[in-house]
């Protein structure tokens, strides 16, 4: 019996952080042509009403892409569909954005959520990075105990690429199953689309590392 992956949950913000915007408009004239349903919206900003287009792909009503004159994001479950909606989210920024789409710095934000079954129990799994003495550790006169995992690579300073992974017991079933956060920015679009091709994999793998600890 290994880890295993029961649900997951993504989010893709594909974003400008500097350059030209996009218009939003003109995508929800190619997006309605394609197999998408279509809703609107004002998000409050600093700035001003910022509107946003939502579009569903009618197979998959759970997931959504996000266009704005700030970018898209992609809200996907579970995680094997952020490509083929980030496929059709970049055609459409692509033609819309023309040649501009080449001059603007965009950033990537990735956050992923997986829960996780563990073939060892919980407790024992979210102890096997800390040293025998952490169990002595107290915080305003309670023990403390370790509740969960954080790995990360990177600075977090943009434009630099970081990683973060996070594992704790899963609030539902804390016994037998995980929660596992990841959190991933970077500029540099081939290296996010490789992470996302990646990402239940790359999970499983660094979950089985720390169980043969």
């Amino acid at each position: 019996m290994s880890f295993r992956i029961e649900r997951s949950h993504i989010i893709f913000k594909h974003l400008i952080h500097v350059g030209p915007e996009v218009d939003a408009e003109a995508v929800a004239d190619i997006a309605a042509r394609r197999d998408y349903t279509k809703q609107t919206r004002q998000l409050p900003t600093p700035r001003g009403p910022l509107k946003e287009y939502l579009f569903r792909p009618k197979t998959n009503p759970q997931s959504l892409m996000v266009f704005s004159s700030k970018g898209f994001v992609i809200d996907a479950q579970p995680s094997d569909n952020v490509l083929p909606l980030f496929r059709d989210a970049y055609d459409f920024y692509e033609k819309v954005m023309g040649d501009n789409a080449m001059t603007a710095t965009v950033l990537m934000d990735i956050n992923c959520k997986f829960e996780v079954f563990s073939p060892v129990p919980v407790k024992d799994f979210v102890q096997k990075l800390y040293v025998s003495d952490s169990e002595k550790l107290s915080f305003s006169g309670k023990d403390l105990r370790p509740h969960g995992i954080t790995l990360a690579t990177g600075s977090m300073k943009f434009p630099d690429e970081f990683i973060q992974l996070n594992v704790q017991p899963l609030p539902k079933d804390p016994e037998r199953r995980l929660i596992v956060v990841s959190i991933y920015r970077s500029t540099e679009l081939d290296d996010a689309l490789k992470f996302i091709e990646k990402i239940e994999g790359n999970i499983v793998k660094t979950l089985e590392k720390i169980a043969k600890v």
